[in-house]
């Protein structure tokens, strides 16, 4: 009986952990009506972590647009004088954290041995700003944070889910 509780503790334990592991915040400004807003820009930004995989932001533009278009927002030039400007940055910064593991009978007992081990994990951020054309003001920010695989498709695949989030929160 002990046993399966145990197991289901760390069941439990694992599957929150997965359910964190992705972070999307979104802001905007509440006053601002959206209904207005029918065409778009990409603007640019200046961000001096930015990533430096030119494909990785491309496919996040491409998720960007598709999630926009199913807003009903059509992209054009900057020339064209469009409604709102997008603007998305994107960063990663490594994070360390520390396991311990020990063995024998605790403080208590005295005794006993552990070991502790550093883990470093690269945590990248993606924000998507948007702002007014005609205001110049920021109306719309989103942001996801998320630890990075060693395998690029699967970072493309949370990344989707991850803007795919933040436009559910698009008003």
């Amino acid at each position: 009986m002990k046993t399966k509780i145990a197991s289901f503790i760390a069941l439990m334990c694992l599957l929150s952990t997965l359910a964190v592991a992705q972070k999307v915040y979104v802001n905007y400004n509440h006053a601002t009506d959206f209904s207005k807003f029918k065409t778009y820009a990409w603007g640019q930004g200046q961000n001096p972590n930015a990533i430096q995989d030119p494909i990785a932001l491309q496919n996040a533009q491409q998720e960007i647009n598709s999630q926009l278009a199913v807003k009903g927002l059509q992209m054009v030039q900057e020339s064209q004088n469009p409604d709102i400007i997008i603007v998305l940055s994107s960063g990663i910064k490594q994070e360390t954290s520390y396991n311990a593991w020990g063995t024998g009978g605790g403080w208590r007992m005295g005794g006993g041995m552990a070991e502790i081990t550093p883990e470093t994990s690269n945590i990248g951020t993606l924000v998507v700003d948007i702002y007014d054309a005609n205001g110049k003001q920021m109306v719309w920010r989103g942001i996801a944070q998320g630890t990075l695989s060693a395998k690029s498709s699967k970072n493309e695949k949370e990344m989707n889910k991850a803007i795919a989030k933040m436009f559910k929160q698009y008003p």
